[in-house]
């Protein structure tokens, strides 16, 4: 694959997931190491261009996920979050706010909850929930097989519903039937 074919293929590849791994890097680290990440996933991308599958989503957020791994920065950010989550919904007195919901509960509550699950579990659950990936894209993005990530799925789904519980609030019934399957 000559240099015409990586660009033109990198381009399609940017168009199309470039926002996905940004979102997903977002949620795992501040904007400007995101951008320097996302930077750093596409150069990848560019030099390995002929051993990407396709669809390149799964690929691509692997490699992002890797990089990330390697900065310290990142780890220290995603646990500063951690805490500042735990503390913020520890300290809140919905009670007294005006217009509470027993949705805000629900949110805080699932909130806390995925705070306290394991880093492992709460990137299975974000992988499934938050960006939307199919099975194999998600277990793709894990570098394991697809049965893997289905049990990893189903266990931390189970972890995180027994969190809820143990927290006093009723398991959200979307998440009851996903954990009965």
């Amino acid at each position: 694959m000559d240099d015409a074919d990586r660009h033109a293929r990198l381009e399609d590849w940017f168009r199309a997931y470039g926002d996905r791994v940004l979102a997903y890097l977002l949620h795992r680290t501040d904007s400007d190491t995101a951008q320097d990440v996302l930077q750093e996933v596409f150069v990848i991308a560019f030099r390995k261009a002929n051993v990407v599958p396709e669809p390149a989503i799964g690929w691509l957020l692997a490699t992002a996920r890797r990089v990330l791994a390697n900065t310290h920065r990142g780890a220290r950010r995603r646990e500063q979050l951690t805490v500042r989550l735990t503390e913020h919904s520890e300290h809140s007195e919905p009670s007294g706010q005006a217009g509470h919901t027993a949705e805000d509960d629900s949110s805080v509550a699932v909130a806390e909850a995925l705070a306290r699950v394991s880093p492992a579990d709460r990137e299975v659950l974000t992988l499934s929930a938050w960006y939307e990936l199919t099975t194999d894209e998600a277990a793709a993005a894990l570098g394991c097989s697809r049965s893997a990530y289905s049990v990893r799925l189903h266990r931390a789904r189970r972890r995180l519903a027994e969190r809820l519980a143990t927290a006093g609030f009723p398991t959200p019934s979307r998440l009851t039937e996903a954990v009965n399957e």
